[in-house]
């Protein structure tokens, strides 16, 4: 019976070993695969070491290269300063020698030349325009030029015109003859008489009350005050030749100054628009954007009297 026992127990040994050495078997043939991917991947790690060191290698070019651009640029930069500080002093010197040399022409000049000459010219234009003996004094001119020109005229011999009488045109025969029609017609004659009897009207353009004002000076208001704008100027002309270079402002002074200032109210006027988020502002023709146009000697006090007297008529003018 011990026997028996011992068969099945080394029976069950047996089975036991077997299954014991298949499992060894597979164990080993499992072994042999897991050493085959530790080579693989030791071989992969070997290449993403290569590209690493790769990448290294083509950052550290690539530093390098860029720090020679940025180095080359500096250089660049550092050359183009040096020479626009070199022409830069090249022309600060040649508009110093520029202005230099404008200096030691205008000293040469008169003081005051342009003024006095716009004071000749405003007088000129006065006289010879409104007053009568500016007016005879350029007929005697016109008729000095007439007689000069006749005196160069060359008679002329043989003329085939001689005999010939010049008659007027139908039309003019047949008016004088049958007189005036209804309402009167005026013949040529008569228009130019009535043209030349005609006193002149006064006017000034906007240019004259700006080189009044140049001069500081009031322009006329009317042909009775044209004698005296004329004696103002003639005065202001022998005022401007006593005075010393420099000690008053010349006409381009104050020319620049108003082109400044009118700079300037156009500014405050923007940002008075943008101010206002596009309302419309009260409209108000006594302020002092509407003052009258006049010479430089009118005082900030009187600007509210000649705007209340702005668009009425003068009163020489309402007598007349």
């Amino acid at each position: 019976a011990k026997d028996k026992e011992i068969d099945a127990i080394q029976k069950e040994i047996d089975e036991q070993s077997k299954v014991v050495n298949e499992l060894m078997d597979k164990q080993s043939s499992q072994r042999g695969q897991v050493e085959k991917l530790v080579e693989e991947r030791d071989a992969i790690k070997a290449k993403i070491d290569e590209a690493y060191a790769e990448k290294s290698n083509l950052w550290t070019e690539f530093r390098s290269k860029t720090n020679d651009w940025y180095n080359n640029q500096r250089a660049i930069k550092a050359q183009r300063q040096i020479q626009y500080e070199e022409e830069k002093k090249r022309r600060d010197e040649e508009h110093a020698a520029w202005l230099k040399k404008k200096e030691e022409e205008e000293l040469k000049k008169v003081p005051y030349e342009e003024e006095m000459s716009l004071c000749d010219y405003l007088a000129d234009y006065l006289t010879k325009t409104y007053l009568a003996e500016g007016k005879a004094a350029q007929k005697e001119k016109d008729e000095e030029l007439e007689k000069k020109g006749k005196e160069d005229v060359v008679a002329v011999k043989d003329d085939p015109f001689a005999g010939m009488v010049a008659r007027k045109k139908k039309n003019d025969d047949e008016e004088i003859y049958f007189g005036k029609g209804k309402g009167g017609k005026k013949t040529k004659s008569s228009k130019n008489s009535s043209k030349s009897n005609k006193a002149p009207t006064f006017s000034l353009n906007i240019d004259l009350f700006e080189q009044f004002g140049l001069l500081n000076l009031t322009p006329p208001t009317n042909l009775e005050a044209v004698e005296s704008s004329v004696e103002e100027l003639k005065a202001k002309k022998v005022w401007y030749s006593e005075q010393p270079r420099g000690s008053v402002p010349t006409a381009r002074d104050i020319r620049e100054a108003n082109k400044n200032k009118e700079a300037e109210n156009n500014k405050k006027a923007q940002g008075s628009r943008k101010g206002n988020n596009g309302k419309k502002g009260n409209f108000s023709i006594s302020s002092d954007d509407f003052v009258p146009l006049g010479g430089g000697s009118v005082t900030v006090g009187s600007s509210e009297a000649a705007n209340s007297n702005w668009g009425k008529p003068d009163s020489a003018e309402a007598s007349e």
